[in-house]
């Protein structure tokens, strides 16, 4: 499956939250930090940042995969009611995975989050 250089970014950027709450509860050791040297800035505002060998291709399919099905478009605050609403303006989608199929992450990925 091709993915474009920039939706594998942005893909990159929603996975880092994922892992961000497994390693922040652990200690860091060398394999869990990120070289500076690998990070590129790809936009200040909004800001997004690529980090480079994070993910492999296989492991940024199998998190595709994971994904595709439960994927929906993002929505807005509606500012009289404070309920969600879909707006034109807005065309990003998203997803989260939930606790209970974080067993489904790929292997590797799993086991470097335990660090």
């Amino acid at each position: 499956m091709f993915i474009s250089p920039f939706l594998r970014s942005l893909l990159l950027l929603a996975i880092c939250s994922i892992l961000a709450h497994c390693l922040s509860s652990r200690a860091a050791s060398a394999s869990s930090i990120i070289s500076p040297a690998k990070v590129r800035q790809v936009s200040w505002k909004p800001r997004a940042f690529v980090y480079e060998g994070f993910l492999t291709d296989l492991e940024c399919d199998h998190l595709i995969s994971l994904a595709k099905s439960e994927l929906k478009r993002s929505a807005v605050a509606d500012n009289m009611s404070g309920k969600s609403k879909l707006s034109e303006v807005r065309t990003s989608s998203g997803m989260f995975i939930p606790k209970a199929k974080v067993s489904f992450i790929h292997p590797s990925l799993f086991a470097r989050s335990l660090f």
